[in-house]
């Protein structure tokens, strides 16, 4: 899927993160193992053998897991069937390129339509309807597999249901296991392809409005000169260097027919963020690992404690800690389905899935971050070979050596990234007081529905999950205070940049009055 980065929109590029980090990686590093027990817990209130599969069949026919596997397959199935018809076009132009440099064979060769010298590809003509067309099917399979979804099982995890096929003996009772658990993570899903699914609808009207829309307006607004209606400026009107140079730009991306989607050398810095897609935190490290080159110093640190301190813990320790949380809780009563119930209203999501969301969410404004960071390199990218020819002014946002200084739109929006990683890293330790304490007790009492009456159940191992509950607390506290650092930091350090200006901007003369000075102050280089 990688290879679509660079043949899509910026839209289709947003779509693309939302599959593979929302989607993917959710699915592989938290939801599966909550499926993991799905039959295998199920109690029923009955002995007889075969009662509870049959039972388990008749209401669920397809596993979330697997349904949501099967939906990921058929919603990227058009994107894959347009970047095989990209290749071939691309492969065309290749040849008709090649072609063209031996000088033809005795005829005028037509010149390529849909690449130029410098790879960057064009979504127009028949590239443009495939694009749409994948689009329009990603739309329908999307809603296809919403409106499935609901009348397969609804957008809850029921707690327990009735079930009277054979061989059950009568009406049994039948509980699931961690039925709140798996109730967040079937909204969680549902709201990710919502959002996917909006994301296509806005791409399809982005694209009728750019390609289709605003050329059919400029053919509206066309007027034709003639001797009876001469040419001719308006008396007011007087260009500035400013417009010269914008009109400039618009005749050179006129001529070379710019590219709606990108190009290929643009999609450089992403080429290899793709890989290892099933590896779970593979592929988010490899994402985040990028981010390096454009953070401070103190967010390199952050990162750092991201990957060490909260990742590889979580995978290599926690994880296996927890593997036991529900089998090996044991509850003073023989009575079927007590035990689900009582591990549910203790602990409606697991600690471990708690942390993954965790880490997904604040993890998040930092790509977004990346994203954008990626978006200005690719149009300084483009500025710079426009001002090699004409002229224009040169990068605001990278230096000589390619090196990015956090100045201006990408300081807000690195500040933004500070702010909202804030807010989440202290909205989920808050969550975590209130759903769980920052202790596992060992001992919980339950009087819900079916139990008898007040039961004792014991957990597994609470002396070693009390320690990694505390030591991931003290690294979202440590994360925290590193991300109000780093934000008192570039506020204080562009405050003093700004006074720096404001006093350097005028200065005494000889003769008392007062003088401009140019220049530049110094920015955040990474």
């Amino acid at each position: 899927m990688n290879k679509v980065q660079s043949h899509s929109t910026v839209v289709g590029k947003i779509w693309m993160s939302v599959l593979f980090i929302f989607r993917i990686l959710v699915l592989g590093a938290a939801a599966e193992s909550v499926w993991g027990d799905e039959q295998s817990s199920l109690v029923c209130n009955t002995l007889q053998p075969g009662c509870e599969n049959v039972c388990y069949d008749w209401q669920f026919p397809i596993s979330h897991i697997r349904f949501w596997v099967l939906q990921i397959i058929f919603v990227s199935t058009p994107t894959l069937v347009y970047l095989g018809h990209a290749v071939q076009v691309i492969h065309q132009e290749k040849k008709l390129r090649e072609k063209i440099k031996r000088g033809g064979d005795g005829h005028m060769l037509k010149s390529p339509k849909y690449t130029d010298d410098q790879g960057h590809v064009k979504i127009k003509g028949n590239l443009l309807g495939s694009y749409l067309t994948q689009l329009f099917f990603k739309i329908i399979l999307e809603v296809a597999f919403i409106v499935g979804q609901y009348y397969l099982y609804g957008f809850i995890m029921i707690a327990k249901f009735e079930c009277s096929q054979s061989p059950c003996p009568y009406t049994v009772e039948c509980f699931m296991s961690r039925p709140t658990e798996k109730t967040i993570f079937i909204i969680f899903m549902l709201v990710v392809a919502c959002v996917s699914l909006l994301l296509n609808v806005i791409e399809v009207f982005y694209l009728l409005c750019t390609k289709v829309g605003c050329r059919s307006g400029r053919r509206r607004t066309l007027n034709v000169t003639s001797p009876k209606n001469p040419a001719a400026l308006p008396s007011s009107w007087q260009m500035t260097s400013e417009d010269a140079l914008r009109q400039n730009k618009m005749n050179k991306q006129f001529e070379s027919g710019l590219s709606l989607g990108g190009s290929l050398d643009g999609a450089k810095e992403e080429k290899q963020l793709m890989d290892d897609t099933m590896g779970e935190w593979g592929f988010l490290s490899k994402l985040l690992d990028k981010v390096q080159s454009h953070s401070t110093v103190i967010g390199k640190v952050w990162l750092t404690v991201l990957f060490v301190f909260r990742i590889m813990v979580l995978g290599a320790g926690a994880e296996k800690v927890w593997s036991d949380e529900q089998s090996k809780m044991i509850c003073n009563t023989k009575q079927p389905g007590c035990k689900n119930v009582c591990y549910d209203n203790s602990f409606p999501i697991s600690h471990i899935r708690f942390w993954v969301l965790q880490i997904i969410f604040v993890s998040t404004p930092t790509l977004l971050y990346f994203g954008h960071v990626l978006h200005l390199l690719h149009k300084e990218k483009k500025l710079k070979q426009l001002a090699e020819n004409e002229g224009l002014k040169k990068n605001k946002y990278t230096d000589d050596y390619g090196k990015v200084i956090i100045k201006g739109q990408l300081l807000g929006s690195y500040l933004a990234s500070l702010f909202f990683k804030i807010l989440l890293e202290a909205a989920f330790i808050v969550g975590q007081y209130y759903i769980y304490g920052f202790v596992m007790i060992p001992k919980i009492e339950c009087s819900e529905s079916p139990c008898p009456h007040t039961v004792e159940c014991y957990m597994s191992r609470p002396t070693e999950k009390t320690i990694f509950i505390i030591f991931m607390l003290v690294v979202a506290c440590i994360s925290l205070l590193l991300n109000v650092i780093e934000m008192l930091y570039l506020i204080c350090r562009r405050s003093k940049r700004h006074r720096g200006a404001k006093t350097a901007a005028y200065t005494p003369s000889l003769n008392g009055s007062k003088i401009y000075i140019s220049g530049t102050s110094k920015s955040t280089k990474t």
